[in-house]
């Protein structure tokens, strides 16, 4: 029997179908948490349900502990606290957990030359989106905004991020849900859970071990409802997918929407979504703004030359999207649209 199940969440980007037993119904909890909806999921048809359910509650635990330390909107958060005094000092003690973090930010920066750069902050906030406030910032703020972005000016050493420049401020929300999901995959798994799907708005952790694959159908980034493709997933990895129908505000029939472009500050252009299945979630996160960054011509050859990642990216060509799929995909994407 083929069951089918949906997670219709604010802003993920998935859908999922597989086969499972009849007899062991999934055990699925959603909480709202780092902006979004985040869903857990279990499929293993073994475990008492009140074990899993305790799994759930340690894992949704350290995510909201996760948010707590993270959120820039926060000024109690520690990430808050450091963009609010960044322009009196330029060394801040911060917690492994958080220096494991901003590592992996670091990382990714490096890797994709800037194209992912978590201190973005500055430029971000000027556009107000997600709010009723968003508005397309004058060059002059733009340009006096861009000063103070640049990862290579942040160095982390023995538990301390430090800044080149006062004023500078840090923003993880690139690369945030993707930690978190891994976090809790590592709490489930200690619990003993084996095959399980965790969903942070679009963000993925995947541990699977079934010989049944997970069928992954990516959303339409045009119409609501609707799906781009799909392609099965048969081991434990991370997806992320990132769009310009997320955050975004309409102003003289231009889209304007928040991936950012760090040399310039303007949405990235001409991609109109970027998904990224990687080894863990915290990549895929990550590389899923950098790539859509990048474009489909740069974004693909990166893709390329990691192997890896995978990778599909959809893009405007005259009137029509068209679609880079990535050489390991090929053999098992499917279009669910009659457009290219």
């Amino acid at each position: 029997m083929i069951n089918l199940l949906k997670l219709n969440l604010l802003l993920s980007s998935f859908f999922f179908l597989f086969s499972c037993s009849k007899s062991h119904a999934p055990v699925s909890q959603t909480r709202i948490l780092l902006g979004t909806f985040v869903t857990i999921t279990d499929y293993d048809s073994t475990l008492e349900k009140s074990l899993i359910e305790s799994a759930f509650d340690s894992a949704f635990r350290a995510i909201t502990e996760i948010e707590a330390a993270t959120n820039p909107f926060d000024p109690q958060s520690t990430i808050g606290k450091i963009n609010r005094l960044s322009s009196e000092q330029t060394s801040f003690s911060i917690s492994p957990e958080l220096f494991s973090l901003l590592s992996s930010a670091m990382d990714i920066s490096r890797q994709s030359e800037g194209s992912f750069d978590f201190t973005i902050w500055p430029v971000f906030k000027l556009w107000n989106f997600g709010s009723d406030s968003a508005r397309i910032p004058d060059s002059g703020e733009i340009e006096q905004a861009l000063r103070l972005v640049n990862f290579r000016n942040v160095q982390l050493d023995s538990g301390k991020i430090s800044f080149a420049k006062k004023g500078m401020k840090i923003d993880l929300g690139g690369i945030v849900k993707g930690y978190a999901v891994e976090t809790a995959r590592s709490i489930l798994i200690r619990n003993g859970l084996r095959d399980f799907i965790i969903d942070a708005g679009g963000n993925l952790g995947i541990e699977w071990h079934k010989r049944v694959p997970v069928e992954v159908q990516v959303r339409h980034p045009r119409k609501e409802g609707k799906f781009w493709c799909e392609f099965p997933i048969d081991s434990s990895v991370g997806i992320a997918t990132s769009g310009d129908y997320q955050y975004y505000f309409i102003d003289n029939n231009n889209r304007y929407h928040h991936i950012l472009v760090t040399r310039t500050g303007f949405p990235a252009k001409p991609t109109v979504s970027t998904t990224i299945i990687a080894r863990d979630a915290i990549q895929a996160d990550g590389y899923s703004t950098a790539v859509f960054v990048m474009g489909p011509v740069r974004g693909g050859e990166f893709i390329e030359s990691h192997p890896e990642l995978e990778g599909i990216m959809i893009f405007p060509l005259e009137s029509h999207l068209e679609t880079y799929v990535s050489s390991g995909l090929k053999e098992s994407y499917t279009s669910l649209t009659d457009e290219k």
